[in-house]
């Protein structure tokens, strides 16, 4: 039974990657699914605790990024509007379920840092791309981790 949820996982991520990458945008039923199925996969070790401070951790940056880019603009910017998809923000809300809070901290670093190279090396292949499709390019860092925790039989990231 985990085998295949896991296995519908990583086809909804895929579906998260093809749809951000096409369109630059996910539908509002991709991060549901995720959500609910991290849930059912991490159900017994879920500390809903963390996953309040997780997305805490999360309000917290998008203030931080809110106030910076207001105060860089001299008006008020809604992130949410112009920097940040919406899809974006539900499906790192919808991630959160997947790792306890110190482990989100460094998959969010990691996978920005990922999200990052990989965008340079995209663009410089292909050049008309401007907007980074980061929920695209999370669902391929958090297929990589699953594959390595997989094949290794280790419990890297992931609660």
């Amino acid at each position: 039974m985990e085998i295949a949820l896991y296995i519908i996982l990583v086809t909804t991520l895929l579906l998260v990657v093809y749809q951000d990458l096409k369109m630059r945008r996910i539908h509002v039923l991709l991060p549901i699914i995720t959500l609910i199925l991290n849930i059912f996969l991490k159900w017994e070790y879920i500390e809903y605790w963390q996953v309040g401070l997780t997305i805490l951790f999360l309000i917290t940056n998008f203030l931080v990024i809110t106030f910076y880019y207001s105060l860089k603009k001299r008006a008020w910017i809604n992130p949410f509007d112009t920097l940040i998809g919406w899809g974006d923000v539900l499906f790192l809300i919808a991630l959160a379920p997947l790792f306890s809070f110190r482990n989100y901290i460094v998959f969010f670093i990691m996978g920005t840092v990922f999200s990052l190279i990989f965008y340079v090396i995209i663009k410089s292949i292909y050049p008309i791309e401007k907007t980074i499709p980061f929920a695209g390019y999370l669902s391929i860092f958090i297929i990589g981790i699953m594959g390595i925790n997989f094949f290794a039989k280790n419990n890297f990231l992931l609660l």
